[in-house]
Order: structure tokens, then sequence, then C-alpha cells
């Protein structure tokens, strides 16, 4: 995991400290008689703050916090991570009040940044609230239902209607097969899409075992025969501390950070159902294992009726394995290259990269081999 510390930032994008001033002046100055105040949990990527109005001194601080009326977020990011602002309102007309709205800012900013103003959606980050113990209690089992039942509820806003637009203009490429009709993969034209064959080819040749490296090669044979299959927008990190909830009921209540956003196989974001039926061990050190919740069977089974019931595309036949078989892209893809300060180039290796290594074991039910 990347560190977290806004601290840093500026640091890691090549800045000085004292421009975090620059910038916070910078939006005082374009939003006069506001408070402006970082949020609490910074990305690695970007510096967050949120602009709101005076309250009342006899309000509490707490009252000032959830008070959404007039509230809006600021966000300062790199030019090597800028947003996207045709992802972003694509995003916005597919998954409606999942996805904050999102428009530039035109300001003086040193460093080649670039700064947004975006929706400040309510709800708390699941990453906070998350269960660390694999017994539940009844309280928690209620909403852990709930939440999956809305994850499902987000994934079914991707699949097309007759209001979305599902087809990317064929970017041609070297891996990209001459043919007369546009298959799914030469319709991922991104950052990650549009490098899919050779990815998957450098996992099949490269991951720690044999059984890793054969179901890389096997879902790269069976993506290339993939036919009449959606290609939808896709949030690109779907991982607790980016889906907020409500904190009583834990429904979903929107998705932040959609800078990885891009246009991919419907169903390759579900690697983020794994995040919801457990969670990362980390008690011993060096060697992280992954827990399941007890009951978490039961909670998938539910995802996949629930999605089906706001989808009913997906009960003809093989239609769900297509999903399936996009679901495993997406782990292979997300956990089988390392993030290393955004390259996402380098093959995941068995010591160095632990944690990965074990999520794509325990997310694709593969037996560590033993040696």
């Amino acid at each position: 995991m990347s560190p977290n510390l806004d601290s840093s930032f500026w640091q890691r994008m090549g800045l000085q400290e004292q421009d975090r001033g620059v910038f916070l002046r910078a939006v005082r100055d374009m939003y006069p008689g506001r408070r402006v105040e970082k949020v609490g949990e910074q990305g690695y990527c970007s510096f967050t703050v949120v602009v709101a109005p005076w309250v009342d001194d006899c309000l509490s601080r707490a009252k000032q916090e959830d008070q959404a009326d007039g509230a809006f977020i600021v966000q300062l990011r790199p030019d090597q991570h800028a947003l996207d602002l045709y992802i972003t309102r694509d995003a916005r007309k597919t998954y409606g009040d999942f996805a904050p709205r999102i428009q530039g800012l035109e300001c003086a900013l040193p460093g080649r940044l670039r700064a947004y103003r975006m929706d400040k959606m309510e709800g708390v980050l699941l990453s906070h609230c998350q269960p660390r113990t694999q017994r539940l209690d009844e309280e928690q089992r209620k909403k852990l239902v709930n939440l999956v039942e809305s994850f499902a509820t987000f994934i079914a806003c991707s699949w097309p209607s007759s209001q979305q637009a599902t087809y990317i203009p064929r970017a041609v490429r070297a891996d990209s097969p001459i043919s007369d009709t546009a298959s799914p993969l030469s319709q991922c034209t991104g950052k990650v899409g549009g490098n899919i064959i050779p990815k998957l080819a450098k996992l099949a040749h490269r991951l720690p075992d044999m059984a890793l490296r054969a179901l890389a090669a096997s879902t790269l044979h069976r993506m290339m025969a993939l036919d009449d299959y959606p290609v939808t927008l896709t949030h690109g990190d779907l991982i607790p501390s980016n889906m907020l909830i409500d904190q009583t009921t834990w429904a979903i209540t929107g998705m932040v950070d959609w800078a990885e956003a891009e246009w991919l196989p419907f169903g390759t974001s579900l690697y983020g159902l794994e995040y919801l039926l457990g969670y990362m061990d980390h008690a011993r050190e060096g060697c992280p294992r992954w827990r399941h919740y007890d009951g978490s069977t039961v909670l998938r089974e539910l995802f996949w009726r629930k999605l089906a019931e706001l989808v009913p595309e997906l009960r003809g036949r093989g239609r769900i394995e297509d999903v399936l078989l996009a679901r495993d892209l997406g782990v292979l893809l997300w956990f089988g290259f390392a993030w290393d300060e955004g390259r996402i180039d380098r093959v995941v290796g068995e010591e160095v990269d632990a944690a990965e290594v074990e999520c794509l074991r325990a997310f694709l039910g593969v037996v560590k081999e033993c040696r």
C-alpha cells in the first residue's frame, strides 16, 4: 500500500512544503468568506481540502463536519495524475449520485499542479468501519448485507442502457486483431485497457508460481475469444478507502477518486467485492493473510442474486461466466502488478509484494505451491 501522509505529498511530487501555503491562499482567494480545511485522510497522489460556509460558534465541531449544505471539495493533483474531465463527466452520467460532479479550476499554481472542484459526498469511509475479525455479531452481519446489496446496485449502474454510451472509438494497437467488427478488447483504450493483452502475457510468464501463471494464460486466451460483451466505464480503484457508506446502515453512498477510471469489460472492477467479504490480517510480520468473514459465502451469493435481479440480461446462458472472467481479469491486473509510484509495470514478487500475492491467491482460489 502507498503511504497516506498528506504532509509528504509535496515532497513526493517534487515540490516545496511552502507550496501548500500557495495552494491554500489560492483557494481562499477564490472563495472569500469561507473556511478552508484539509480533509483528515489524504490520497497518495492528491491534496484535498473542504470549502464550507462559516457557521455560528454555538454549533459543535461535529455538526460543522456533518453540515453538507454549501460545502464542497477542492482537490490538487499533479499533472501526471490529472483527472480526465470527460471520464468524470461520463462517470456522473453512468453512476449518478455514486460519482461526484467535478470541474476544473483556473488558478495560478506552482509545479504544473491542477485544481478541481467537486461535490462533497455524504458518508464515512468504509476503511474506518470495517470489522477486523472473522466472527461477526448480528448487527455487523445486517450491515454487511446492506453493503453488499448496495455494491451490486453500484455495479449494475454501468450495465449499458439506451441512455448510456458504451462504445469507444477503436484505437489501433500493435496487438489489436484485424477484424471488421470491434471486439471488447479493441474498445478498451485507456492506460490499463489499451494494454490488456501484453499485460496478461507478462503475468503468464512472470507471476510467482505455476498455478497463477496458468490462470493468467487461461484468462488471456479466454479474453481474446470473448465476443459480444459490453465495455463500460469502470472505477479504477475500488478499495475501502475510496468507498463512502452511511455510517448507520453501511449502504454505499458514493465512490471517490475516479482518477484511474477507464473503459473496461463489464465486471473488471469486481475485485472490489472481495474487500467487502474479508480483510487482510497483518498479525504476523512479513506474512499477511487474507481472512474471509464467517458467512462470506452467503454474502457472495447475495451479491450475485441482487446483480442478476438488477441486470436481467445476466440471466442468459453463459453471461455470468463472462462476468466472472472479467472479474478474474480485474484481479490479475490490479494485484498482479506493483504500484511502484504509479508505474504499474513490474510483476509482483513473492517476498517484496507479499500482500498483493496473497490477494491474488485468495481472490482467485489458488493454493500456494509447496517448495
